[in-house]
């Protein structure tokens, strides 16, 4: 058992009799607990995207962060020509990203099957969190201004999603076993893990359920990963480095969306948080994904 996943079991375990205390949870509820760890031990994992894709390579970094801004530039364009495929795409790229991530220890190589089963265990995460949350996510859905995600997000669709990708994961894990990739351990306790992320959107409410996974199991591992590849000795020392690594992009993007945030409280930009929220992760993650491909492919050969 890893820590990350030591860590989200004790965090489940503590926090859910904490919920069930404080009561119901209001969405304004559940952003004040979330956004702050997303904002602060989120984000941060992607604020080396530039160090990590430069690694070994002639290309220069203001390259780099002119086409990464680009490529952000883009994806905010594409959510005022049309919102519905930067919300689809959006979903795509996190499933498989999420996924990715989940299981970048295991493989030496990513192969068909691999990229299956990032894709299907990414889509049975979000479309777990979705059905398991339904009411929160209609809330939400009142204050997104298109009205198709409540198409995209119906129950009766969110059940086929979850049930197809949730089996497809557990075939591949199952084929993947048998062809001695993923060894019998590794099977029950990845098996264990979703059924615990699950059990999580279950009993947490939308936000709090997400950002327990999203903070413990997706961001802190990656962090551990880049650290890993760009430390190799763990001293002190290092850990000092790899802070003031992150600390400038982190810093930029905290306080960047917090401005963006003021703007919507002073009535500045007519826009809800959520909807801008929304354009502001699905925008960094664009680059991101591309990013992180890279990284682990050059990690695996290392």
């Amino acid at each position: 058992m890893t820590k990350s996943i030591f860590i989200f079991i004790a965090v489940l375990l503590l926090s859910f009799p904490l919920t069930k205390l404080y009561g119901d949870f209001t969405l304004v509820d559940q952003l004040l607990f979330s956004f702050p760890l997303i904002l602060f031990l989120g984000l941060p994992h992607g604020a080396i995207d530039n160090v990590l894709f430069l690694r070994n390579t002639n290309e220069g970094n203001t390259k780099f962060i002119l086409v990464y801004v680009m490529m952000v530039g883009a994806y905010i364009s594409l959510w005022f020509l049309s919102p519905t495929t930067a919300y689809i795409l959006f979903l795509f790229f996190s499933a498989y990203h999420f996924g990715q991530s989940q299981f970048s220890h295991y493989v030496k190589s990513s192969n068909l099957l691999i990229k299956l089963l990032n894709f299907s265990w990414g889509v049975s995460l979000l479309s777990g969190l979705v059905y398991f949350n339904q009411s929160d996510i209609n809330q939400i859905s009142a204050s997104i201004n298109f009205i198709d995600i409540e198409v995209l997000h119906g129950e009766n669709l969110m059940f086929w999603i979850f049930l197809i990708s949730t089996t497809s994961v557990v075939v591949l894990f199952i084929v993947l076993s048998v062809r001695g990739i993923l060894t019998t351990e590794t099977l029950a306790m990845e098996l264990l893990v979703l059924f615990l992320i699950h059990i999580c959107f279950v009993l947490m409410p939308l936000f709090v359920g997400f950002t327990l996974y999203f903070v413990v199991l997706h961001s802190l591992k990656v962090l551990q990963e880049e650290y890993t590849f760009l430390f190799k000795v763990k001293s002190r020392s290092s850990l000092v480095k790899f802070i003031k690594l992150l600390a400038p992009l982190s810093i930029l993007s905290i306080f960047g969306t917090i401005a963006l945030f003021c703007l919507i409280y002073y009535e500045l930009l007519p826009i809800s948080y959520g909807y801008l929220f929304l354009i502001i992760i699905s925008s960094i993650t664009f680059p991101h994904i591309f990013v992180m491909e890279k990284f682990y492919s050059i990690s695996r050969k290392e």
